[in-house]
């Protein structure tokens, strides 16, 4: 085989093994690590696998939370050097490029052709695993999930090693699959083909609030701004923290008991007057709102680099940390009232310092006839726990495990890169979506080299419960 793997005991391979966006990493050992360079290479290793009888986990930016590409004895197929190159086409608007792709390559390649696509928020989220998810990408407000309406067509390497473009007229139902299956996915995405349009500028007004004695009254307050808000070019995203979050000189431990909440408001518009008009339900806050006010940012142009610099700030990684993630989307059916109760421990009684909540405005119902992603996205609500010291593990796993017991009350299922099957069990696909899946993947991989789809095989969707 050209691409040779990594095995145990090669000084790489425990590097390579935990190459992960945080320090959890399970201590499941693959048997070998490929990092393959070309679509040939990855045809080549599925071979092998099938031969050998052995299981594949896919890797492209690591950022899963549950490290799922992890297989005991199986195969981690690595992409984050696969056909490498970001090449934009200005005959047909498309941009070609490959799974390992990360958000901030991908941003700095189109802003230098004056293009967009709406890539991850972070800017080290790779490609291929953001959009077998689906992708919640920039203003997903507007036009749903990337995956619905930006990708025109996959190269996928499929279970038995063969080679195939996959689109709504080629190999449609793969295609149909690939699209919202995440960690269920059954082959390996080598190249991506996604729609752009003429890029904007960005700008960006941020509010910041303590909510930590009126959590529910604020919350319900920017829901009802967001309501009165444009979908389409504007984000809208809250996140709770400690105030103390980023003093690197203190501990684990929350010092500093109060809550407080930002609001970040993103216009895509060419020009200050456009933008301004777009967030003008935020010149004005209600009482509520104007009472707990700590600190307002007024209405500003932004860069890419300064909003993932944002983001990193949010989600270090690198010295050590230690995060786990759990998230629920809500159920249609349920009241503001009902959901803000029940999602308040999970955003609101951070467990150490640097640990965050997050509410993302989806306002996105997919329809699950163009592909598997299915489960209304209204709001995504997640909570992000962060610590260094492994005998931790225990109790930060206790508390999220009992946060979102009681979250799981107002939800109708969970965004599938979030899914831990070691961790909560949760619809990801509705019922007729993942029926449809199972069936495509008994076709296409009848052996089960890709295991991943297991732990949601046997979810079913059912009635909000509170």
């Amino acid at each position: 085989m050209k691409c040779q793997g990594v095995t145990q005991g090669d000084p790489e391979y425990e590097e390579l093994r935990t190459r992960y966006f945080h320090a959890r990493v399970p201590k499941a050992k693959p048997a070998k690590i490929y990092r393959p360079r070309t679509t040939l290479d990855v045809a080549e290793i599925l071979k092998y696998a099938r031969l050998a009888n052995t299981k594949v986990g896919v890797r492209s930016g690591g950022h899963l939370f549950a490290c799922c590409s992890l297989l005991p004895d199986g195969v981690l197929l690595d992409t984050c050097h696969l056909n490498q190159g970001i090449d934009y086409n200005p005959q047909t608007q498309l941009v070609a490029f490959p799974p390992g792709a990360r958000s901030k390559e991908l941003a700095e390649a189109l802003t230098a052709v004056g293009r967009f696509f709406p890539f991850g928020h972070s800017p080290t989220v790779a490609a291929g695993g953001f959009l077998l998810a689906g992708g919640q990408g920039w203003f997903m407000r507007g036009w749903g999930c990337t995956s619905d309406r930006w990708v025109e067509q996959m190269e996928i390497v499929t279970a038995d090693g063969e080679i195939v473009q996959a689109s709504k007229t080629q190999n449609a139902e793969l295609f149909w699959a690939a699209r919202g299956s995440g960690q269920g996915f059954f082959g390996v995405v080598t190249r991506i083909w996604g729609k752009t349009i003429p890029t904007r500028r960005l700008w960006e007004r941020v509010v910041v609030f303590d909510c930590t004695k009126s959590f529910s009254g604020i919350l319900h307050a920017l829901f009802e701004l967001t309501d009165c808000t444009p979908k389409h070019g504007v984000e809208v995203a809250f996140a709770t923290f400690r105030p103390d979050r980023d003093d690197a000189s203190l501990g684990e431990e929350v010092n500093d008991r109060r809550v407080f909440m930002a609001a970040s408001i993103l216009a895509f518009s060419d020009t200050f007057a456009e933008a301004k008009t777009l967030l003008s339900p935020w010149e004005s806050l209600p009482e509520i709102l104007s009472q707990h006010q700590i600190t307002s940012i007024p209405l500003a142009e932004r860069t890419w680099n300064e909003l993932f610099e944002a983001q990193d700030r949010l989600n270090p990684s690198g010295n050590g940390e230690r995060w786990q993630c759990d998230s629920i989307l809500d159920h249609p059916e349920v009241d503001r009232e009902q959901l803000i109760k029940a999602i308040k421990p999970a955003l609101w009684d951070l467990p150490t310092r640097r640990s965050i909540g997050c509410i993302y405005v989806g306002n996105y119902r997919p329809d699950e006839t163009n592909q598997a992603i299915s489960i209304p996205q209204n709001f995504y609500i997640a909570s992000m726990s962060c610590w260094t010291d492994p005998s931790w593990d225990d109790r930060m796993s206790r508390w999220m495990r009992e946060v979102y017991t009681r979250a799981s009350k107002v939800s109708c299922g969970q965004y599938i890169a979030d899914f831990d099957a070691n961790q909560r069990l949760t619809p990801v696909l509705t019922d007729s979506a993942l029926q449809k899946f199972l069936a495509v993947r008994r076709k296409w991989d009848p052996r089960e080299t890709f295991i991943g789809y297991r732990g949601f095989s046997e979810l079913t969707t059912t009635p909000a419960s509170l």
